[in-house]
């Protein structure tokens, strides 16, 4: 199955993934710490599944660079979530967005060797432009009202940081991909992410507020979590076998088309269910958002042609 496809497809879900997170994140008593520590426990579990179909043993050395690549990508969603509890999402998506294709290209560059063809590189580009015109900046995706609002000044910080984790755990696991099977590879990078769920614990002030919010959760709130973060493995998966079969700059800055589809099920989801999201778009924004959309067309069609 081709990268490409496999790519779309997986942006598709995170996009779902996305609305559902942010509502969490906004409206339920769920806090990034406890967000984070979740993710990193259930996203292992899931992997457990995977262990009949080509589950091994590997170098320690394969071993500990994968357990690095899923700690880090714990603690990017760990920085990433507190960033957009702080304020506006649509301020921090761009940076994200932009920042983590672009720390992917230099670190693939040095410590893996990868290099982009003519074409590859010029979609690279298209891509990446497409992605930052398509969300800087927006009217934001509104899930409740009077959100405090921090400074982008003191959120930016953490946004560098999680383009830096979630940049670092791409590369490392395509590392581990290009020396191992996808399944094997997969499931010990996500038996990291348990140990990155567990290091949360190691901070009382961590370990407090993870297991006071684990206690004020609802039924409700624990089932939806759960759906959203076994929708979640799925992307997750799909993602993760994009980077196996192709170049991991590349999938990480066709992440535009994510944005694409999170404002296709944003501007849906505005019409039907109002008391859950509100998108307010203007004129203006609707052009600058078919220009982004052209931008990654271009690109899409670079590469398929």
């Amino acid at each position: 199955m081709n990268w490409l496809f496999v790519s779309i497809i997986s942006y598709f879900i995170l996009a779902l993934v996305f609305i559902v997170d942010k509502f969490l994140l906004s409206r339920t008593a769920l806090r990034p710490l406890a967000y984070a520590f979740y993710v990193g426990i259930l996203g292992g579990i899931s992997s457990l599944f995977l262990i009949p179909f080509g589950f091994s043993s590997m170098p320690l050395g394969q071993v500990v660079i994968s357990f690095i690549a899923g700690i880090l990508f714990i603690f990017a969603i760990l920085c990433f979530y507190k960033s957009v509890r702080l304020g506006e999402v649509s301020r921090i998506t761009p940076i994200i967005g932009g920042a983590v294709p672009i720390f992917t290209f230099v670190l693939t560059y040095f410590f893996l060797g990868e290099r982009l063809n003519f074409n590859q590189l010029i979609a690279f580009l298209f891509f990446v432009l497409g992605g930052i015109i398509l969300v800087w900046p927006r009217k934001k995706i509104r899930l409740m009202s009077g959100e405090a609002k921090t400074p982008l000044i003191k959120r930016l910080p953490l946004a560098i940081l999680a383009s830096l984790f979630f940049s670092g755990s791409f590369v490392l696991t395509k590392f581990i991909f290009m020396e191992q099977s996808f399944i094997n590879g997969f499931v010990w990078i996500r038996l990291g992410g348990i140990l990155g769920a567990v290091l949360l614990l190691f901070w009382p002030s961590a370990r407090q507020t993870i297991f006071k919010t684990s206690k004020s959760i609802k039924l409700k709130t624990s089932g939806l979590l759960v759906a959203n973060k076994t929708l979640s493995a799925l992307a997750f998966i799909l993602l993760s076998y994009a980077v196996y079969l192709g170049s991991v700059t590349l999938v990480n800055a066709l992440q535009g088309i994510q944005y694409v589809f999170l404002l296709a099920i944003a501007l849906f989801l505005s019409k039907k269910f109002p008391q859950i999201v509100k998108e307010q778009i203007s004129q203006g924004i609707v052009v600058k958002k078919i220009i982004a959309v052209l931008f990654i067309c271009i690109g899409l069609g670079v590469l398929v042609f």
